[in-house]
């Protein structure tokens, strides 16, 4: 009786490590995600006052630091990097955001 509750006690502390180690995984796959939703909506943002800015005045803003002074756009640059490349001031702007280390 004794070896048996020693193997059942083993087979639940498996078990319970392997619940463990899952729940640790998914919680980093939903915390990846998340970031990378985040990444995608900053875009969006940059854009859409970007957007603004070209039905308001008729031409893309030449770089993000306008959409800033004139537009309100807040960046957080502690948590993400930003690229903002003006081709031409009717041509729409390419627009990467990176997330910061």
């Amino acid at each position: 009786m004794n070896r048996f509750f020693r193997i059942q006690m083993v087979c639940v502390a498996v078990i319970l490590c392997g619940i463990f180690f899952q729940l640790i995984s998914g919680i980093a796959t939903f915390d990846q995600q998340s970031q990378l939703e985040r990444v995608t909506v900053v875009e969006d943002a940059i854009l859409s006052a970007a957007v603004q800015c070209y039905a308001i005045e008729g031409a893309y803003p030449p770089n993000i630091q306008y959409l800033v002074e004139a537009y309100g756009l807040v960046l957080d640059e502690k948590r993400f990097i930003y690229h903002y490349e003006a081709i031409a001031s009717n041509i729409k702007p390419k627009i990467s955001v990176y997330r910061s280390w």
